[in-house]
């Protein structure tokens, strides 16, 4: 299989994450700029996004949500509240995503945008009512549901984009609990820093 990516996407770090969770190997990474509109990812998904998926036998998945459901094909949620639970990843992944990326490409000494004020009271609303039933504990041994890596994923961006939000919004029993994913193995091994250094050199 390959996996399109780049090093600062939550979406794909997802897809990496959710990987080295389910023991999912023999995966090649190929690293794009998908604000550039590569040819080799246009070639594989018209909306030049990340990540995308191609199969040994070349078929294509991309949208991380479906890319991790296929990945983790035994972890599908089984009651309302992991429903609830996945749900809340994704859309905290995509509403922070949406912030830094209208942020980032405001033009200069323009108005700001009116969805950056939007979003923004939107992350704070979600970080203020999350608690420790939305990211359970899970020991090193035991590898969590899709729901928690999502959540934690997101709420890890947050940390790497807008601290700032993070320190003074999330709970502190969350980011206790947040502490727990951020010394896993596959989240470890997946910070945009180290991912940036990879995709320099491999």
């Amino acid at each position: 299989m390959k996996l399109y990516l780049n090093d600062t996407s939550p979406f794909a770090r997802l897809i990496l994450i959710c990987a080295l969770e389910y023991n999912i190997k023999e995966m090649e990474l190929i690293w794009v700029d998908p604000w550039t509109m590569p040819t080799n990812l246009l070639a594989i998904n018209p909306f030049s996004t990340v990540p995308v998926l191609q199969l040994d036998n070349g078929d294509v998945l991309y949208e991380s949500s479906i890319i991790a459901n296929y990945l983790t094909v035994n972890s599908t949620p089984a009651t309302l509240l992991d429903y609830q639970r996945l749900a809340l990843g994704k859309m905290l992944i995509e509403t922070a995503f949406r912030h830094v990326s209208l942020a980032r490409y405001s033009p200069e000494n323009a108005t700001l945008h009116p969805f950056i004020a939007r979003t923004e009271q939107v992350i704070k609303q979600v970080l203020q009512a999350l608690s420790e039933r939305d990211l359970p504990k899970f020991s090193a041994e035991v590898t969590p549901d899709l729901a928690s890596l999502q959540l934690a994923v997101a709420l890890d961006y947050l940390v790497f984009r807008l601290p700032n939000l993070v320190e003074a919004y999330l709970p502190i029993t969350v980011k206790e609990q947040l502490s727990y994913f951020q010394l896993r193995r596959s989240f470890a091994l997946t910070t945009p820093a180290i991912l940036g250094v990879k995709s320099r050199y491999l």
